[in-house]
């Protein structure tokens, strides 16, 4: 085994556990901020913030951190309206009504909706029959979660699960546009400048709805949870989570989004003292099973890897030699 594949292997769950708890954290420091600071006015915030950081890092670490072609611009275009300005605007709105662990147990729903996006969307993708009923499994366990009302909907009166639910959607849809677009770009310098075409479109937008800056209390809890979900929710554990693709690939990768809500409801228990229902809970449960179907050969993979290999009879008389 190669020096470099020992340190992959060892990294890895540094960084899936990091990861974890850094998005985790992240859905409670939102909640916090919010008490201090305008919705969307806290969601332009961090993503002016994390832009200059993550851009720094990808002209740092990236070679072809410029878009260069008509896919790269309709990359970041996907990424900038849909997977950053939509998810984000409508999560910070629907956390205003909700729960930390609520808000991330909806947002693992992520995973699930962007393959069946994906096969929806993408000529080479495509779901199996575990993955249909995976897909149906996730829905009812969204369902359990949100209890959405098609009358609120039509009303545009909404609950905070159902905008957190509208915000999971647009995530999942931004992800699958920006895989469309076919872009040469770097995952890491994409999401970079779409943050920079998101950020003047939330300040845009929080103007029109009537916030202001004379609308935030400046305090150090309030400066405290910016620089969190704006450095370390964001600019830290983004780049964190594109390596972590990289060393394991996307599917076992995304398992992290079920570990989130774990954190989050522990951590907004802890120092909100937010309690999780016992339907959030089934449904967090039933929207992994749903998750699981859909990869039942990825998960099938990894149990085998884990799995002990059978001794042979050779094998155990040496083994016996030893002993002796």
């Amino acid at each position: 085994m190669s020096v470099e594949s020992v340190a992959t292997r060892n990294r890895t769950p540094v960084l899936f556990s990091l990861v974890a708890l850094l998005l985790g954290f992240g859905f409670v420091a939102i909640k916090i901020g919010l008490g201090f600071i305008p919705p969307l006015l806290f969601a332009a915030f961090r993503l002016d913030i994390a832009a200059i950081l993550l851009l720094a890092y990808a002209i740092l670490r990236t070679n072809d951190w410029r878009p260069q072609t008509r896919q790269d611009a309709i990359g970041i275009a996907a990424g900038g309206i849909f997977f950053l300005f939509g998810s984000l605007s409508l999560l910070f709105l629907g956390l205003q009504q909700s729960t930390s662990g609520v808000a991330a147990i909806i947002f693992s729903f992520d995973p699930v909706l962007t393959i069946a996006l994906a096969a929806l969307l993408l000529t080479d993708e495509r779901l199996s029959r575990f993955g249909l009923l995976g897909v149906v499994v996730a829905l009812v366990g969204v369902a359990i979660v949100v209890q959405p009302s098609p009358a609120r909907f039509l009303s545009g009166n909404l609950r905070g699960e159902e905008y957190i639910l509208l915000g999971a959607i647009s995530l999942a849809l931004g992800g699958v546009l920006i895989r469309r677009s076919r872009h040469q770009l770097e995952e890491i310098a994409l999401t970079a400048w779409a943050m920079i075409v998101a950020a003047p479109a939330m300040h845009l937008v929080s103007l029109a709805t009537g916030e202001s800056i004379a609308m935030v209390n400046p305090t150090i809890t309030a400066l405290a949870a910016l620089l969190y979900v704006g450095v370390l929710m964001t600019a830290v554990a983004y780049p964190m989570y594109f390596t972590l693709i990289e060393d394991v690939g996307a599917v076992r990768a995304s398992f992290v989004q079920y570990v989130v809500p774990v954190v989050a409801s522990v951590a907004g228990w802890l120092m909100l003292g937010e309690r999780l229902t016992s339907e959030a809970l089934v449904g967090f449960l039933v929207i992994f099973l749903g998750f699981l179907l859909m990869n039942s050969d990825e998960v099938t993979t990894v149990i085998e890897r884990f799995r002990p290999s059978p001794v042979s009879g050779d094998e155990g008389e040496d083994a016996t030699a030893d002993i002796r």
